[in-house]
């Protein structure tokens, strides 16, 4: 019985650990991509280009803690000074 409750338990951790690093990656991914397009506006350089730049920047900064979330509202932001659909 104890070798069962071991293996579960090595198992459960290993479960967790795959589906935690695979969800980190999705995200890194969705805020690479929010970036690319954020940037790709900016070469417009619209009226509130400047404010957009410090929103895709905040944004950056969010998703490099690992905030990914409160990232990309202000990778939506600045999407939205732009006049760009997020």
């Amino acid at each position: 019985m104890r070798f069962t409750k071991s293996t579960a338990l090595v198992f459960a951790a290993a479960l967790m650990t795959i589906s935690t690093a695979a969800f980190a990656t999705e995200n890194t991914a969705t805020c690479t991509a929010a970036d690319r397009q954020v940037t790709t506006a900016l070469n417009s350089n619209g009226p509130n280009a400047d404010e957009a730049r410090a929103e895709q920047k905040r944004a950056m900064e969010f998703c490099n803690a690992g905030l990914y979330h409160n990232g990309m509202v202000h990778y939506a932001k600045a999407l939205e000074l732009l006049g760009a659909k997020s």
